[in-house]
């Protein structure tokens, strides 16, 4: 806006007549002029500030991902730490079913593995009885033989002594 335009509407707001060649442009033209170098100060620290901007997000980021990245770490060692303890838990009582299940079918097998321990050795009594009998029976018949063989040769004179050559 030219000056001509800004003494009309000053006039026109105010009622008062500003000339073109008035000290208020001046003062207008110095106001002007600390706006502007304010305006240029304040716009270089906000560009400063604007310029660490994307160093400072990225230094943000690199923190924020760290953390992230630990915490899923410790994320993870607390659910294998909790894997662990409950893999170790059904271990054990899977270990505890297998060693009942175990129990339960050997009483029946111990009970059959006995029986047939004491059906052998009763057997094998009997067994070594009826050997012993075998045995003394055989003597016996031997016995009977030989007495009844030299009892017959007694009897029909001939010396046992001529038959074997001793004597």
């Amino acid at each position: 806006m030219d000056r001509l335009q800004f003494s009309a509407a000053v006039y026109k707001k105010t009622g008062v007549a500003l000339g073109p060649d008035d000290p208020a442009f001046a003062l207008v033209e110095l106001n002007r002029l600390a706006l502007k170098e304010a305006i240029e100060e304040t716009a270089g620290q906000i560009m400063e500030r604007l310029n660490a901007f994307p160093e400072r997000i990225r230094s943000s980021g690199s923190a924020v991902a760290a953390e992230v990245a630990s915490q899923g770490r410790q994320r993870v060692v607390e659910m294998l730490a909790e894997s662990r303890r409950t893999i170790a838990a059904d271990t054990e009582q899977a270990q505890r079913r297998i060693a009942d299940h175990t129990a339960k079918l050997s009483e029946p097998l111990l009970r059959e593995v006995a029986a047939v321990v004491r059906a052998a050795q009763t057997f094998s009594r009997a067994s070594a009885a009826r050997s012993l009998w075998l045995l003394a029976t055989a003597a016996m018949v031997i016995m009977s033989c030989v007495c009844g063989f030299v009892g017959g040769l007694a009897a029909g004179g001939h010396s046992l002594s001529r038959l074997t050559g001793i004597g």
